[in-house]
């Protein structure tokens, strides 16, 4: 017999909410599975495999935060949207500002930042942890996503979106 403890450490498959394309070979995958309990989003960048174009794999790059943070996300998303442009100094390759802390813990925030690259503006979703009062990326914890991209996103990650209703 199944003890509800065994029952609460399993992972549901993930739902696909959205497929944003990114490239002739890349997507945006926004999915929502459940574990321990809890419901979790997933953005990550998935790329067609080389030996089958038609398989699609997760790359190290994406964001994965509870279903609390949902909300929060979204409105950090939108303000950078309507954020002002990045100004990118002469000789530098990439420029970015933070838009907004969303805490996780008392040790951990998501943040949202809007930049400039040479050839695009981007908005950037990265997990940071708190080390001697100071903040520090994670490693394999955000995604950058292109301006371009950005308001398909917002509607994959919003819950009254067509993509919620499979």
């Amino acid at each position: 017999m199944e003890t509800q403890t065994a029952a609460q450490n399993e992972q549901s498959e993930a739902v696909i909410l959205a497929d944003i394309p990114r490239s002739e070979n890349d997507i945006y995958r926004i999915s929502q599975k459940d574990y321990k309990g809890n419901r979790y989003l997933d953005l990550r960048i998935f790329f067609r495999a080389k030996d089958d174009k038609a398989k699609l794999v997760p790359s190290a790059k994406g964001v994965c935060f509870a279903e609390k943070f949902r909300e929060p996300v979204i409105a950090g998303l939108i303000k950078a949207r309507t954020a002002p442009q990045v100004v990118r100094p002469e000789g530098v390759s990439v420029a970015s500002v933070t838009v907004c802390d969303i805490p996780a813990s008392e040790t951990e925030i998501f943040r949202i930042s809007k930049g400039c690259g040479q050839k695009a503006t981007f908005i950037d979703i990265r997990k940071f942890y708190s080390k001697d009062g100071s903040y520090f990326p994670s490693k394999r914890k955000g995604v950058s996503i292109p301006e371009s991209a950005l308001e398909d996103v917002i509607l994959g990650l919003m819950p009254s979106s067509p993509a919620h209703a499979a």
